[in-house]
């Protein structure tokens, strides 16, 4: 039987660091994906990359497929950041403006593009199908880093939990990489994601 392809996932929800995060692990020598979306399992499966964050990788149904392919060994990053920071980040890059707007069509049964019906999918399916506000954002977000966090470890998995403020031992030290010579390039900050 063939070595297993080591490959990393962070399951963090957008605006944690995740773009931040795949520009460190490029810097260390890893390819990334950032928001594969719904190519995510040909990406995983069938590609040169190693390194996944955002959309749909943070979705707890996700991390289950992730953590059944048998032929990758899977491994999982948890970016810590207080709760009210991402929502913020949320609010002012747009982000939380067009989840609403996906919320509000998926109830009032107005038709989405296939792009808003995966990414509301996702979304949905890791609030609990709770809708995210301002009142309750912080459940949701302490329920979906427990959830992940356990779901991992429940299945004796490798699992950083990393704060960016960190630096980069803890981070090579987990991908088992030199700590290279370079400043945390800190990406999106206060950005929309391009993709939206």
């Amino acid at each position: 039987m063939k070595d297993k392809k080591i490959k990393y996932f962070v399951v963090s929800l957008p605006r944690t660091g995740t773009s931040t995060i795949c520009k460190m692990s490029e810097i260390v020598g890893k390819k990334w994906s950032h928001a594969p979306v719904s190519r995510y399992e040909n990406l995983i499966k069938n590609s040169s990359k190693n390194f996944f964050s955002d959309t749909p990788i943070f979705n707890p149904n996700v991390i289950r497929e992730i953590i059944s392919y048998e032929d990758i060994d899977s491994k999982f990053i948890f970016i810590d950041r207080d709760f009210n920071q991402v929502y913020n980040s949320w609010v002012n890059c747009g982000l939380y403006r067009n989840y609403s707007m996906m919320y509000n069509k998926s109830i009032n049964d107005i038709n989405m593009s296939n792009s808003q019906k995966f990414d509301f999918k996702n979304y949905n399916e890791s609030f609990l199908n709770k809708r995210l506000n301002e009142k309750t954002y912080k459940k949701v977000f302490e329920t979906h880093k427990s959830t992940v966090i356990n779901l991992v470890k429940d299945n004796n998995k490798d699992l950083l939990i990393y704060r960016l403020n960190e630096g980069w031992d803890k981070f090579c030290d987990f991908l088992e990489v030199s700590i290279p010579d370079k400043e945390i390039p800190w990406l999106n900050k206060g950005k929309m994601f391009d993709k939206i």
